[in-house]
């Protein structure tokens, strides 16, 4: 292919097996980023490792420079092409990673010596710590831990002779290492100071989870086949009943085409100006109690997976206690950033409060109103009479609901397909069978029909409680949709067309509301399917538990919880007590580091018979007979006799003993005569110990 590598010292050369160690770990380290790269990436980093590998094996050459630059200027062109067919040429995140990682494995291709594998060591780490940005969960830490050990082994093999590289080693002094360093991180985990990100790369559009700003009937049917983490909440206090729990996420009060959007129509004679979400305003607390006073309210945290956009989730009427958090007019939170990372927040929520009890706007009546001209003629003309026969917003809403119950309509996740023009009409009148968003789209256009303020809410309803640690787990398929009809004495009040098909929904969850038909639908491996064995509920429970702690602890511990920390550790937060925490801490988890590493390296304790023969070292020593090092006992015992004039046989029986326990194997000797021998050795050590004070 291209030419030779020049030959480099052997002091500056990669061990072989070393190479391979390396190699290995680099493979490691890319597999999580296959979950958001690009196939052509994955595949130009395997090549370049097969590359690599002829090389290590001696039948490829390395590549020319040219070879390489190409290599280069293809992948920034592929990175960049790729940004642009995504419909945003920004540097995103998925761009900045795929550029890392073209260059880590196009690395390969050019290592030769030390200095380039320390170079490739040092972008595994980094690339290790990049796989955060997209996922913080339990499961990812303990793999890239694992990641972490493999590239500190390839590290440790650097140094190891050409002849006695041992991977096995390497791995074991890794992971004795890392170990290590973990007091010391723990410590400065919960007390040095939190700050907020260096820099900030922009997160896809295409990338949010859940549910979004346009909703057509079948996107929550199709949120419901995933059981993909949602939020999950923990109450101070107990936690409602599940038929109360409507998490209100996004309003829609737009319609066209069959697709209902969030936003308001592009009205400017009217007063009350649209307010963009991002542009809300964060409500008064005090006003907010003064209304609320008196009511029961419920408080709780929530811990909102990244979902790539800025709307949060919580029960009706909400008050954020968090301070990036805002509320809407419609009643919505929202943060003021996108969430790209679990985020934990704090909510009181007053189920009693009404919402808008001060009345609507001009500019809000007809936004809640508005309809297509001429769309859904059949829907319109029962709404009418409808109308007509109740005469109030309570009434009219319980006579389309009596509909749904008396008519033979059904609840199901795999509904057919509705035209975009008169899909209200197709469903009301010809398929009648639909998910949540079908019959909460119809009844928010007949009350419009009718001339009633109306809006479709979508959330979460419902939720499990995890009996291991108490908190709520909600997830995909707990996406919901519902009513909010405009009452003028009332305000805006919740109707629930699901309960009137399908109460077991609203009352047990979405499990108890499938058919047959639905459930085999589902994934094989999702969690509804495998609510069925017990023994595999009781593990998903016990996962999630641990997740949850793994969140709170650790991806969720901000800044306010590490306040919290150390106001219960120093009592007062100031920076003296700070640096004297960490100072004093962090000579403790060292000097436990020290201690640990000290103690392996201490003396292996002496045998029993060396020590005895030792004693008989010092006690001739002291009588002016030293013991030289080469001299054993058949030497020394019978010299020190002799020197100091007393019978050498009389030694004879001892230095026997000796020489069985100290050089006979353990295996080769009875426990029972070992200790015999030991006894009659320390015998005549004090019959020596007094011979030759006598004999001074």
């Amino acid at each position: 292919m291209s030419t030779k590598a020049p030959a480099v010292g052997v002091a500056y050369q990669i061990p072989r097996n070393s190479l391979a160690l390396l190699m290995v770990a680099q493979l490691v380290v890319i597999i999580p980023h296959t979950l958001q790269l690009s196939v052509w990436i994955v595949a130009v980093a395997l090549f370049c490792g097969l590359w690599r590998t002829q090389i290590y094996r001696g039948r490829w050459n390395y590549p020319n420079s040219w070879v390489r630059a190409a290599l280069v200027v293809i992948s920034i062109v592929g990175v960049g092409l790729g940004a642009a067919t995504g419909g945003s040429m920004s540097f995103s995140l998925e761009a900045a990673t795929s550029l890392l990682v073209l260059a880590f494995a196009l690395k390969l291709l050019e290592m030769k010596n030390r200095r380039d594998a320390y170079l490739v060591i040092f972008l595994s780490y980094f690339v290790i710590s990049t796989q955060f940005l997209f996922d913080q969960s339990l499961p990812v830490a303990l793999y890239e831990m694992f990641a972490t050990v493999v590239v500190t082994a390839a590290l440790v093999g650097l140094h190891q002779l050409h002849s006695q590289v041992r991977p096995l080693a390497s791995i074991k002094l890794a992971t004795w290492l890392i170990a290590q360093a973990i007091p010391l991180t723990v410590v400065l985990f919960l007390l040095f100071p939190r700050v907020g990100p260096i820099w900030s790369v922009p997160m896809p559009g295409g990338h949010q989870t859940g549910i979004g700003e346009h909703l057509t009937p079948g996107d929550v049917a199709s949120l419901s086949q995933s059981d993909e983490l949602a939020f999950r909440a923990v109450f101070k206090s107990r936690i409602p009943a599940h038929r109360d729990l409507y998490w209100r996420g996004l309003v829609y009060s737009q319609f066209a085409g069959g697709t209902w959007s969030v936003g308001t129509s592009d009205i400017t004679d009217l007063d009350a100006p649209a307010r963009r979400p991002e542009e809300a305003k964060p409500q008064s607390a005090e006003t907010m109690a003064q209304a609320a006073e008196g009511l029961a309210s419920i408080d709780y945290q929530v811990m909102l997976q990244p979902t790539g956009s800025d709307w949060l989730y919580a029960l009706d009427v909400a008050l954020p206690r968090t301070p990036t958090l805002y509320r809407t007019d419609d009643y919505r939170l929202v943060n003021n950033t996108p969430v790209l990372s679990v985020m934990r927040y704090d909510v009181r929520s007053y189920p009693d409060l009404l919402m808008s009890p001060g009345g609507l706007s001009l500019r809000q009546r007809y936004v809640e109103t508005a309809l297509p001209e001429a769309d859904n003629p059949r829907i319109r003309e029962l709404a009418t009479q409808l109308w007509q026969q109740t005469g109030e917003v309570e009434a009219f809403a319980n006579a389309v609901m009596a509909q749904i119950r008396e008519q033979p309509f059904y609840y199901t996740l795999q509904p057919p397909k509705l035209p975009s023009d008169n899909s209200i009409d197709a469903f009301w009148f010809d398929t009648k069978r639909g998910f949540c968003t079908h019959y909460a789209g119809a009844l928010v256009f007949l009350a419009r029909a009718a001339n009633i303020p109306a809006r479709m809410v979508g959330g979460y309803q419902g939720g499990e409680i995890n009996p291991i640690t108490g908190h709520l787990v909600v997830r995909q398929y707990d996406a919901h949709a519902w009513v909010e009809l405009w009452d003028e004495q009332a305000g805006w009040q919740r109707f629930d067309p699901t309960a009137s098909v399908a109460p077991q929904r609203i009352e047990e969850g979405l499990d108890a509301a499938l058919s047959s038909t639905d459930r085999a639908s589902l994934p094989t491996l999702s969690a509804l399917r495998l609510a069925d064995w017990e023994s595999l509920t009781d593990a998903l429970q016990w996962l999630d538990s641990l997740e949850h702690r793994w969140n709170l602890w650790v991806v969720g511990f901000d800044a306010n919880q590490q306040a919290g920390v150390l106001r219960e550790l120093l009592g007062k937060v100031e920076p003296w007590r700070i640096a004297l925490a960490l100072l004093f801490t962090g000579a403790i988890s060292l000097g436990l580091a020290a201690a640990i590493v000290f103690w392996r390296r201490r003396a292996e304790p002496l045998a029993p018979e060396v020590k005895l023969f030792q004693r008989f070292g010092r006690l001739g020593a002291s009588a002016g007979v030293p013991r030289a090092p080469h001299e054993g006992p058949s030497s020394y015992l019978p010299r020190l006799a002799q020197e100091k004039g007393l019978v050498v046989e009389d030694m004879q029986g001892c230095v026997e003993d000796l020489e069985q326990v100290m050089y006979n194997s353990s295996a080769d000797q009875n426990p029972a005569e070992r200790q015999q021998a030991l006894r009659r050795i320390r015998q005549q050590l004090r019959r020596l110990q007094v011979r030759l004070a006598l004999s001074n």
